[in-house]
């Protein structure tokens, strides 16, 4: 689970101060951490790539990339900082391989994905800033594992081109294996479970809180929260949900019956996981 992708790294940290997702895309442009065609980066293609080949170096799992659920930081406003900062948390892209359990054995079924994150500020993830990376990995002997560094930027991409070119030219075993992992029979099921963050865009009236627990319910989801900052503009004011544990099959259908509601402005309601 990590931070594989410096660009909206340092994107984030800078709407975490308040700026708008435009300017800092621009700063971003202006510095070389970002392509003048972004979207590798701002929607998460770059670090659906890295994830699947962390996927296959800790599991042995071929995951085809076009499989992987990716979901970029171009829906991200400062109000979600906002309201994260409410939780203890920031907000991290955030790409994971994890073998899910329902007895916490984690020998089940391997779910990858790549999303917007919640993170709390004590976790090893939230400490990633600027344009640097950073990898936890969780074992059941070694606990966790950490692995930091810079992620873009002209000098630490030539050097780890460079490296590679040198490991490649210097190996004298010409079967030598990548990817010495092998695994068999590990099915891949992205309906993974984690409490999540639902944010819900309204134009004010009665009802509103009532609805959106009924909804809830009917899809079995348990709220955790309810945030609210004062309405300044009722035709289009923002509160928050958490979660407690659940599909992320669950908050897609429960979003997509949110944005049907006749209050509802704008999409779908953004939906994180939470760590």
């Amino acid at each position: 689970q990590g931070i594989c992708n410096g660009t909206t790294n340092f994107m984030l940290g800078k709407m975490e101060l308040g700026m708008n997702y435009n300017e800092v895309l621009k700063e971003a442009q202006d510095l070389g951490f970002a392509e003048a065609d972004p979207s590798a980066d701002v929607d998460g293609y770059d670090v659906q790539a890295k994830i699947c080949i962390l996927a296959k170096l800790a599991f042995g799992v071929t995951v085809p990339q076009d499989n992987v659920p990716c979901i970029g930081i171009t829906k991200i406003t400062p109000v979600d900082f906002e309201y994260a900062k409410l939780l203890g948390c920031t907000i991290k892209l955030v790409g994971t391989a994890t073998r899910n359990s329902n007895f916490g054995e984690h020998d089940g079924p391997l779910s990858v994905f790549v999303t917007p994150t919640v993170v709390p500020l004590t976790h090893l993830l939230a400490s990633a800033r600027g344009p640097g990376n950073a990898v936890a990995v969780t074992s059941a002997n070694l606990g966790i594992a950490s692995y930091t560094g810079p992620g873009a930027g002209r000098f630490p991409t030539a050097n780890s081109i460079v490296a590679d070119v040198l490991r490649c030219a210097k190996d004298d075993d010409e079967n030598s294996d990548p990817f010495p992992l092998k695994a068999a029979n590990v099915e891949l099921n992205h309906d993974y479970s984690a409490s999540f963050y639902v944010r819900i865009t309204f134009c004010d009236g009665l009802g509103i809180i009532k609805r959106v627990g009924e909804l809830a319910e009917q899809h079995g989801i348990s709220i955790h929260a309810v945030l609210q900052n004062p309405i300044v503009n009722p035709d289009k004011a923002d509160f928050v949900v958490t979660t407690e544990n659940c599909r992320i099959t669950q908050v897609q259908g429960f979003c997509k019956d949110l944005a049907s509601q006749d209050w509802h402005v704008g999409d779908m309601p953004l939906y994180m996981p939470m760590l």
